[in-house]
């Protein structure tokens, strides 16, 4: 069952940390700013400001810390299986 668990706890921390759609499409960031998630900031980066290089280095970020989260919930919940 530990397995099980554990890979619904990581999918859902990435699906939770690529949240897009929600927040385009219900208030496209909200007023000031307020219900924007973090890929609706990289999508705003890349195509409404034109950054399309400053996107592409938050994108790796975003990968890197997602990583780091997904090893962190591995080793709390001893997956050593």
């Amino acid at each position: 069952m530990k397995p099980i668990i554990l890979f619904c706890a990581i999918t859902s921390t990435i699906g939770t940390l690529q949240l897009f759609d929600e927040s385009f499409i219900l208030t496209k960031g909200g007023p000031d700013n307020a219900t924007i998630t973090v890929a609706h900031y990289l999508y705003n980066t890349g195509f409404r400001f034109m950054k399309f290089g400053y996107a592409a280095a938050m994108s790796y970020v975003l990968v890197v810390i997602i990583a780091i989260l997904s090893l962190i919930q591995f080793k709390v919940a001893g997956g050593d299986e």
